[in-house]
């Protein structure tokens, strides 16, 4: 997309990026035919939790993209 998912706060009045990533405040880009898959969006914000405890470990991070490139790949 160009940018990060919490550039968006910059454009917004009183908008902090900070706060964007310290509260996990994700937004994408919205558009009739968006050049990424929803499942993608939902593992970066997976990624991307606040809390570390819920956040994911590397080796599920590792089986998670083997499943989304197998499923997109063909």
């Amino acid at each position: 997309y160009g940018e990060s998912p919490f550039e968006y706060a910059l454009g917004e009045s009183g908008g902090s990026l900070q706060l964007a990533v310290m509260n996990g405040q994700i937004r994408w880009p919205s558009g009739p035919n968006p050049p990424y898959p929803e499942q993608l969006h939902q593992f970066v914000v997976w990624m991307l939790q606040p809390q570390v405890a819920v956040r994911p470990w590397v080796d599920d991070i590792i089986i998670h993209v083997d499943k989304l490139i197998s499923k997109f790949s063909s």
